[in-house]
């Protein structure tokens, strides 16, 4: 669905072949959801596309989000929000403020007024006390919840399965990174019966498949989530994912985060590397959900150069 909100940014995402260190017989594609736009695309736009009609047809004043120091929603939002002269809030995790943190230097940059709470009221979100007085002193406000995920982001990420047909992409088998699952939930909602979504979780959580499941419109079996890819949990690393993503950078010229989009790329490489599952693989689609701005905010946190991402 083309909307105003569709304006300066590529659509359909782009989908390329990669021809890096394939098995014989398997095809790989990747849906370049990270460049819809420079500062805003991947899944984070798609999950704020229907929430920024609703807020423009609502009359709200301001739009206010949550996230942490380093999150890809509070920069994504930050700068889809200056494009369209939108006040944005973003209501940040922990009350610890970093006057160097590059993610949200770019989020004040782009506008966005951003207050730190402490993790107790974060966690209650808008049940605690401090939400409440700091929102109370904004006349209109919508509210858009951590990541973006709520049944408007669902509708928004789906379109991306609804591109891949219009692209005609024939492609049995999608891979997406998973943080809370909202993504994945809206691709499995517009598979194909014969497609199957293979979820790679970035974090450890075991109730992920229990989250996706309660966002689906049915009882879908066509999905699975692998717990063993998160390399130490949220935002935790390894010497084999950073030396991975290098080298996929170098060979391929497409640049991966190292939270989610690396973690799905060293998974479908480590499962074409196990010859029981990568026989059953011959025709996937990665979807690069963006985030490439967590490279920076990796870089500025790392303090082991054997550890950097080139």
């Amino acid at each position: 669905m083309q909307s105003a909100l569709d304006r300066d940014v590529v659509l359909p995402s782009p989908i390329e072949a990669i021809e890096y260190k394939l098995p014989v017989g398997v095809r790989l594609h990747i849906k370049r959801e990270d460049l819809i736009h420079p500062q805003h695309g991947g899944n984070k736009w798609r999950k704020l596309k229907y929430n920024l009609q609703a807020y423009l047809r609502g009359g709200y004043t301001e739009l206010v989000t949550f996230g942490g120091a380093f999150s890809n929603h509070i920069a994504a939002t930050a700068s889809i929000c200056a494009d369209y002269g939108i006040t944005s809030v973003g209501i940040i995790r922990g009350t610890y403020s970093d006057p160097a943190n590059p993610t949200l230097i770019n989020a004040q940059q782009h506008g966005m007024q951003i207050h730190h709470i402490p993790k107790d009221a974060y966690r209650l979100k808008e049940e605690s006390t401090v939400f409440r007085e700091l929102i109370s002193r904004y006349s209109s406000p919508y509210i858009i919840p951590e990541g973006g995920s709520n049944q408007l982001a669902l509708t928004g990420v789906s379109e991306i399965v609804t591109e891949i047909r219009a692209q005609e992409e024939q492609v049995e088998h999608i891979f997406v990174a998973a943080g809370t699952g909202t993504t994945a939930a809206g691709i499995i909602n517009n598979l194909e019966p014969n497609q199957f979504l293979h979820v790679i979780a970035v974090l450890k959580h075991a109730g992920l498949d229990a989250d996706i499941r309660q966002r689906l419109s049915g009882n879908k079996t066509n999905w699975k989530v692998y717990h063993d890819y998160h390399h130490g949990g949220y935002a935790r690393v390894s010497g084999e994912l950073i030396s991975f993503i290098n080298e996929f950078k170098k060979e391929t010229g497409i640049p991966l985060d190292p939270i989610y989009t690396g973690k799905m790329m060293y998974a479908i490489y480590d499962l074409l590397g196990q010859e029981s599952v990568s026989e059953h693989l011959g025709n996937m689609l990665a979807i690069h959900t963006g985030g490439l701005q967590g490279i920076t905010g990796y870089n500025y946190m790392n303090k082991d150069e054997s550890l950097a991402l080139r």
